[in-house]
This record gives C-alpha cells, structure tokens and sequence, in this order.
C-alpha cells in the first residue's frame, strides 16, 4: 500500500471520516469544505479571493476579515514573486476588497510577514527583512515605512483608553538575538518609547493582546510568554521543548485571543492540533486540524494561521500550493470552522489538565527493544525528560500487568523536579512466567491526578531455532528483518523505487541471513514500467525469486487495463529469470467480481502465485466468512483452469490501536487466529504478510505489532506460534464434528520428532475439552507465550482449556490425539418466535433462527443481516417462545467481535418460565476488568478485551415453552467500555448484535 492509497485504505478498514458540507464561499473546492469548516475562501491564484503567498490574517474593529497575500524575492528569476496583497473581506467571507503592498525599491528584501490592523481600519505590515512596518490606509494609500530592524510579530494593544500599535523584532543576521523591548507605534504613526520586557525572549513568531492590553507574545522555544502592558511577565505557557509533543506543551506558527480570553495556537500532530487555553491556562482543548490543514503523514506540523472574530470564531489560514488534487479544499484558502469545531463533547476533541505541560514523561525497559530471555527481576524506568513545568513534584503509582491483567508488579514513590533537568527512577517487578506485560504509571501532583503512561515489555523463551534480539541489531521501520524474524513473521514485502534501488542491497542479505521469504513488489505505475522491472529483477536474479506486479489495482484501474499490463511484466521477469515465480493481483479486498474479470481476460497466464490482501471491511476475522470467500475464489480459479495456483496473503492489517484505545490483547487474538485460518485453507504462515511490524507509518492503519512503547502481546504471540511449528509440515485441520467445528479450530503439524497441534477455541470463555491420547501419561501443552506443562493422562484421555489464544499440544514420537466428534444433534431453534424488549432494526429478528452466521465482511450474502437491537438501558430481553414445552440443556449465542459500530454481548443470564415466574438456570459473565486511562502511541487507555463473541452454554435439562435471555452487559462498539469511550472522547453506544441463536435437547 504505497502513500496515495492511504487514504482509500481507510474505506477498506471499515474506517470513515464524516466531512460537513455547508456553505460554499467563492473560490471554494469543487468537493466540499473540509472536517469541521463551514466557510471557505481560497484556491491559487491572483483574482479575488485567490491567494499565492498567504503568511498571516487579522480583524479589524468592524468585523472585516484582513488576508496578507504577500510574497518573495525570486532569485532565480530576478524579481519578486507573489501577489502582495491585502484582500478584505466580510464575516460572510463576502470579497470586499483589495490593495497592492508591492514594493519595487525593496526589491529582494520585499518581504511582507505579519499584519495588524487598528480600529479606524489602517493596516500595519512587518517587512523584516527591509527592517521595516509599513502603515497603510484603509484605502491602501501607504501612509508610514518605520525603521524598526527585523520588523516581526505585531499586534495592536489597548492603551489608556486609545491603542497602539507593538511590533517584537527579530534583529541580527539569523534573527535569533534575544530582545528585551517592544516597539511601539503611537496615534500619531510615529515610533514611541518601548515597552520594557521584564525577561529577554528570542525569535518572535506572532503576538496578539487582550482586552486589557496584556501582551502575548508567541516565541522561542515554542512557549507563549504573557506580558502585563508595562512588560512584566505574568505567565509562560509551553514547556520549552523540542520535542514535537502534541499535549500543548509545544506551541506553533500563531497565537490569537477570543473575547472570553482563550487563547489559540497550534501544536504538533497528525495532522497538527489546534489548541485552545481557558483564560487560566487550566485546561487546553485540541483538536487534529483536518488533513491538509498541516501534514497528514508525519509529525511535521506545517505553517497554520489562527484568527477570531467577533462572534468567537476561530478562522483558519492555510498556505500552501495547490496541485489540482486537494480532497477536501484548495490551498492556499482560508476556513472558517463550526461553532462546535472545539465543542468537547465531540469525539474528535481532547480536554487536557495543562498541569501536564512540560511534563514529558516516557517509560524506559532496561532492555534491549524491550525484549527479555529469562524470568528473572526487569527494571524499567520512569523518566520525567528535561523541560520547563507547572509542577515540582509528582507523586506516582505503578502497577504491571499481564495481557489478562494479572497483577505481576506494584508500588509507589515521590520524585522532586528541577526546571530544565531530568528526573529518573527506576521501578522492578518479576515475571511469574512468559509473557506480555505493561507497566501503567498513575502520576499526580498535590494530590491531582496527572496522567497516566505505559510502556511494554515481552518475556520470552529463547526457543531454538528463534531469532534473539542483541543490542543495536534492529534497524526499525518498515523493513526489519532481525524484529520480523524475532516475530515469527516469515514473508518481508519490500517496495523497489527508483530512489532506493541501492538501498535495498542490505534489507536483501538481512533477509537472507535471516531466512526470511523476500517478495519484491512493483507498487505503482512509476515502478511498473519495462525499462524499470527490467532493470531490478536483473539486478536482483538470484537474491529475490518472488515478484509482485502492483499494488492493489481494484483501487486504481479496470481489470481490463491491469491484464495486459501485467501480462508484459510477468513475460520480462520470467525471460530475465526463469526460476522466478510473480504473484498477481494483490487487489484490496477479496473482490470476487474483480477476480472473476482478471481470469476472464487471461489472467492465468500472467502470475505463477495469485495474491490477495484479504481486508474485508473490518478488521476482526471470522472463520466461517473466510472459509466462504476462500472457497469462492477458488471457484473461480478451478473454472478458469487454475485449480492448483497457491494463493498468498500480501497485505493484512489487523489492529491493536482502535478509536484511541489499545486493544493489545485482540490484536493477538485476531492475528493468530487469521493464521491459523489462512492455514487451513491452504495458505501458510509463510506465505501471509502482516501490514505492518514497526510504528513508523500511517496514523490512519496502525497495525503495527511494535510501537514506540515496546512490544505488542501479538508479536509475542506470533513468535510462539512460530516457534511451535518450526520444522513441522502442515498435515491438515482437525475435524471436531458438525458443531464442534463451530467452537473449535485445531491444525496438525507433523514432525519426525513428533507432532503439534495448534488448538483453540473461536472465541468463546475458556472452555474444556477431553481428549484422546494414544502413547504417554502425559500431554505438554504450551500456552500462547511459550509456557509449558504437562497435562496428566488417564484412561486414555486428558482434558486441555482452550482458550481465544492459542494452545499448543506438543506431541511426542508416536504419540497419536484423537479428536472427539461433536454434534449437540437437532437445533430447535427454528420451532421458535422471537420477542425482543426494544426497538428492533429492520424487523430482522428472522435471522436468530435462520441457520445462517451473517456477517459483517466484505461480499458476504448476508453481511449486515445479522439482529441488532436497541439497548439505552439494561437489562434487555429476548424472549424465545415455543409452541409447546421443549427440554432444553444446551445453547449456542452468537454475537459479533467488538469492531467498529458492532458490539460483542459480554454478561447475560439464560432465564426459563416456570408458569408463574422466570427462573436463572445459568448466568454467563465475561472476564473483562476495566480499562486504564492510559498514555501509550495513538492511545488513551488500556483496554482488556479478548475477542470474545460466542457463548455455549450446558446447563442441566429444563422442560418449558419459554426461555429468554436477559442481556446485562455489552461493549460499547469496538470499545471495552465506558472508560474506553472516555478516552475515545465520544459516543459509541450500547446495542445487542446476534449472528444466530441455537438452541439444543439434552445429549443422547
């Protein structure tokens, strides 16, 4: 997935973005205003309401809108370049008119920067580099040029009843010389006596004034320093950092005041924030500025320009070129956003203490990547970095846990802080056994509570065969052949470009060294030219066997254009290399149709390996869905002669980091679980990339399994099932019978030393399950993270817990498993009428009975068919009503995975009517301890679930005509609850989803 798809790649996810469309100024973007405007004026060029170089913006007293379209002195073509403009306009973004501020005779130091503009609507502009402000009339007749050296910021300042005019300079050739005075430009247009600063500050960025002339003046380093109107310092806001932090304790490009004294600026982000101080400076309020308002793809944070008019208003100034491909508007142009744009009841806006400012906190394992090899003490430190803070002291409270929440560590202790120093200390617990644990750090001050932060640590064996981890072996990003063959992630994609080509000499031998499987991928038209593939497979003959031919083409292109193209390709690949094998298409999605057109029009004959990235609209797995859509396209591919190809998965993400929460645990569930899946439908672990390992890209796909706190339980997960299997040849799945195959997935691997079964549950509670065993008096099961025991047999048999995770029964030479047949026999369900105690969408409650699991996938007949039922409240009911008495002693509840709107049932009871009451037979209660507010990269909180989406239930044999279930507990969408809805910042929800209901007699 290459930089242009990333934004499509949010639609294959099951992701949105709600855009507002309003009211459209003149110059507005053909397709729409952007999240959370309302207004725009903009779009290149020189006409009204066009802009090229806009640097600043500014209201006048009666409400009119005042846009510097400035310019610079091109040196190569030897004269200014820019429109040198002042552009007025109305609070309705109505064009009111214009001026010039060209200025030939300061020919290359023509630089107009900031403006400014007074009451009577005379307009103030900064030429730092000439060391001039420029005074012009409202009409703009240029009234006044002052000498004022490095002319920046200005702002005008209310004064004894009247106001002036105050200008903070940047002298000196790099402009970084520290000032300690403001110039003032009186009534009378002249130079006055300065206002004396109390302290120095150094490189000016913007200033603006209050309604009592207290001067704000935005500067180096990245603070925002309050000055009385003599030039005492009242207040110094930032953290004086530079550290691209996104919390308000860095602040950018601009600062502007509203009438109630909030204060405004911008901060790092992806994209960028927009911050609001409360009058105090007690609470900062961001927002992520929209894509294109600053950088979208990295912590880059571009030039933002902030104003308010007089109805509070926060206007938005955004430079920049237009290349004709805006999305959502034009740059350079100018937002006026919503109202409610900062509204901290929307979902999209975070409310923090600024007791945190300053306060850049990490958590620092004493260890390399945050890796272990022995169940021995681990340190961890607790870091407060250097910085200037609103506190002294902090009080911290540290538990760590496992991926369930055990508590594996504890403690507490006080740490004094020292403006511009650094703080430490360092914590330790032991590891009970293998695993993934997360330290959480509750930090307070003077008895308020702070923030929390987290940092994760993997404990694991050295398992034989396994790559370790050493000091400064992984390189991180995107290609990280130590970290992925730690991981147990076998196939590497990498991505030959016409700027890496040398580059990728040492990702190659990494690989090798390795033995990782290398699939080289010619990602878009610029790479999939012949000159181009011919010119790297030749190079790389060899060293790399596997090819693949595009990136997803559904998005881009018909299938019709894709064939013939990739037909040329494939032909001068397999001519320069005979032995090399070339995977096609790599579509997005298991898109049937698409596939269907591409062997239709000879796609056979243009790939040895047909690959897929199987995003199928969300990111939970659902092995009956999977198994369908497999199936289908292997339909398709025997109709067109190509029954044998193998099929490989080159892209899936599957996240941990959902709606700011992190949901580490499902993650591992999920990506284990897909390759247990993929496997039994003939598709193996090393032929099936995970997209992505490292955290080093897309905010908007973080599926990495390591971020920047340490290890997720998912890497750990996918190294022991690696591990497990390594040198063991898939056999095939286990058959568990008609409806055991509903609760259970088991694979055999065989060996010459012996054998493993990978076996688990599909996600419902931990539940047992009595084996045959041939051969021993014992059976070693190893859990998800490597932990090893031994299981008694007797009498042939012993019993293993299954679990969501994966178990592994590891075998000895000649020691045989066999498999008990499962079937709860006639599901009676179908005899039954449904009743449910809320509203009902779409009257769909046919489908609990219907013997069919809908789905929430991609192409699924049935997606979205599934029962969903209002519940604002709980309890909730669903009645089953038979038309005579029926024994019942089992059932089958079949909700969804927790995944974007849909919810999974947690705790409900299963109830019978006795004729005169309800009666409880069985209560179900999911094991799910509450969420952490929690600092960790993209997340709020730490959150428990385990993906747990069915229930069976075995109760002793009841006789009645009505049953019901009484539903007491749901996730709030793909959020564990109300603490994760917190952290998310909105409103998911309560809703009770059900795939299908089946009910069963006693066993015969």
């Amino acid at each position: 997935m290459d930089a242009p798809e990333r934004s499509r790649v949010v639609k294959c996810l099951g992701r949105s973005l709600t855009f507002f469309f309003l009211l459209v100024a003149p110059g507005a973007a053909a397709g729409g205003l952007g999240e959370g405007s309302e207004l725009e004026i903009g779009g290149p060029g020189e006409g009204q309401g066009k802009f090229s170089v806009l640097t600043d913006m500014a209201f006048d007293g009666a409400g009119n809108l005042h846009v510097l379209d400035g310019g610079k002195y091109d040196t190569k073509a030897g004269q200014p370049a820019g429109n040198f403009l002042i552009q007025k306009f109305d609070n309705s973004g109505k064009f009111l008119g214009q001026f010039s501020i060209r200025d030939e005779k300061l020919g290359e130091k023509n630089e107009p920067t900031r403006l400014a503009v007074d009451s009577k609507g005379n307009v103030y502009v900064t030429q730092p580099a000439a060391g001039l402000v420029q005074q012009y009339a409202p009409d703009g007749k240029l009234l006044n040029s002052l000498e004022v050296p490095g002319a920046y910021a200005i702002a005008i300042q209310k004064a004894k009843g009247g106001e002036r005019v105050v200008v903070a300079a940047r002298p000196g050739k790099r402009r970084d010389e520290a000032i300690q005075q403001l110039e003032v430009i009186g009534p009378s247009g002249k130079l006055g006596e300065p206002v004396k600063l109390s302290r120095q500050i150094t490189a000016p960025v913007d200033m603006a004034a209050d309604g009592e002339g207290n001067l704000y003046v935005l500067a180096d380093i990245n603070q925002i320093y309050k000055f009385d109107p003599a030039g005492a310092l009242l207040a110094v806001i930032g953290g004086g950092t530079k550290l691209r932090l996104e919390d308000g304790s860095e602040l950018l490009h601009t600062v502007a005041l509203d009438s109630k004294g909030n204060l405004y600026s911008m901060t790092w982000g992806n994209p960028a924030k927009v911050t609001r101080f409360d009058p105090k400076i007690t609470t900062a309020t961001q927002r992520e500025g929209q894509f294109k308002w600053a950088d979208p793809w990295s912590t880059h944070s571009s030039y933002v320009i902030c104003a308010i008019d007089g109805n509070d208003r926060l206007w938005v100034g955004v430079p920049g070129s237009s290349d004709g491909k805006e999305r959502y508007h034009f740059k350079p142009c100018v937002l006026r956003t919503r109202a409610d744009y900062l509204d901290a009841a929307t979902k999209q806006v975070t409310v923090r203490n600024t007791m945190t400012l300053g306060l850049n906190l990490a958590v620092e394992p004493n260890l390399p990547y945050g890796i272990a090899y022995e169940l021995a003490p681990v340190s961890i430190d607790f870091v407060v970095k250097p910085g200037v803070r609103r506190v002294q002291e902090l009080s911290v409270e540290y538990h760590v846990w496992d991926v369930y929440k055990t508590e594996a560590g504890k403690g507490r202790f006080d740490l004094k802080l020292k403006d511009g120093e650094e703080s430490r200390r360092t914590i330790t617990f032991t590891p009970p056994r293998w695993g993934w644990y997360t330290a959480e750090l509750q930090v307070s001050s003077q008895g308020r509570r702070l923030i929390g932060v987290g940092g994760h640590v993997g404990v694991t064996p050295k398992f034989p065969g396994m790559a370790v981890l050493e000091p400064n072996q992984s390189p991180g990003g995107w290609e990280d052949a130590p970290r992925q063959a730690f991981a147990g992630l076998m196939l590497m994609r990498i991505h030959p470009s016409k700027g890496n080509i040398d580059k990728l000499d040492k990702v190659i031998d990494d690989a090798a060294k390795y033995g990782l499987t290398v699939l080289a991928q010619f990602t878009g038209e610029e790479q999939c030219t012949a000159d181009f593939v011919r010119q790297v497979v030749t190079r790389y003959k060899g060293r790399v066997k596997y090819w693949e031919i595009f990136n997803e083409p559904n998005l881009r292109m018909p299938a019709d254009k894709y064939v013939p193209m990739c037909k040329e390709l494939y032909g001068i690949i397999k001519q320069i290399d005979p032995d090399a094998k070339v995977a096609s298409p790599a579509l997005c999605g298991v898109n049937l149709q698409w596939h269907k057109q591409f062997y239709d029009l000879g796609g056979k004959g243009c790939c040895d390996i047909l690959s897929i990235h199987d995003y199928e609209g969300h990111e939970s797995v659902d092995p009956f869905h999977w198994r369908w859509k497999i199936g289908e396209l292997r339909k398709i591919m025997a109709g067109a002669g190509d029954a044998d190809k193998p099929i490989w998965q080159t892209e899936r993400a599957i996240p941990a980091v959902r709606c700011n929460t992190f949901m580490g645990g499902a993650q591992a569930v999920r990506a284990t679980l897909h390759r247990d899946i993929l496997s039994s439908l003939g598709i193996p672990s090393e032929h099936n990339s995970h997209y992505y390992l490292n955290q080093s890209g897309y905010g908007s796909v973080p599926s990495y399994l390591w971020s920047a706190a340490g290890p997720h339980p998912g890497a750990l997960a996918t190294r022991t099932r690696e591990a497990m299997i390594l040198g063991r040849r898939f056999v095939g799945a286990l058959d568990f019978g008609p409806t055991g195959n509903r609760i259970f997935l088991g694979l055999r691997y065989q060996g010459q030393d012996g054998a493993t079964i990978i076996l688990r549950n599909l996600g419902t509670l931990d539940t047992p399950l009595e084996l045959g065993v041939t051969g021993g008096e014992s059976l070693e099961v190893v859990d998800a993270f490597g932990n090893s025991r031994q299981v008694p047999v007797r009498d042939g048999k012993a019993t293993v817990t299954t679990q969501a995770m994966p178990v592994y029964l590891r075998l000895a030479k000649g020691q045989e498993l066999p498999v008990p047949k499962i079937d709860f026999g006639q599901n009676i369900a179908p005899l039954a009428t449904f009743a449910y105690s809320d509203k009902v969408k779409d009257d769909n409650l046919a489908a609990l009975n219907n013997g069919i699991l809908e789905s929430t996938h991609f192409g699924d007949p049935c997606q979205y068919k599934y029962f969903q039922g209002e519940a604002n409240s709980f309890p909730q009911t669903l009645e089953i009503a038979f038309p005579g008495p029926q024994t019942v002693s089992r059932m089958l509840i079949f909700s969804l995975r927790a995944d974007n709107v849909q919810t999974a049932v947690l705790d409900y009871d299963v109830q019978y009517h006795d004729g005169a009451k309800w009666v409880t037979v069985q209560e179900v209660r999911t094991p799910l301890p509450p969420s952490d507010l929690v600092e960790t990269p993209q997340c709020h909180a730490n959150t428990w679930y385990m993906d747990q989406n069915f229930f069976v239930n075995e109760f002793k044999p009841v006789t009645a005509g009505k049953f019901r279930l009484v539903f007491r507990k749901t996730t709030l969408g793909t959020l564990a609850d109300e603490i994760a809805e917190k952290a998310w910042g909105g409103k998911m929800g309560c809703r009770i989803h059900l795939r299908e209901v089946e009910i069963y007699g006693p066993p015969k």
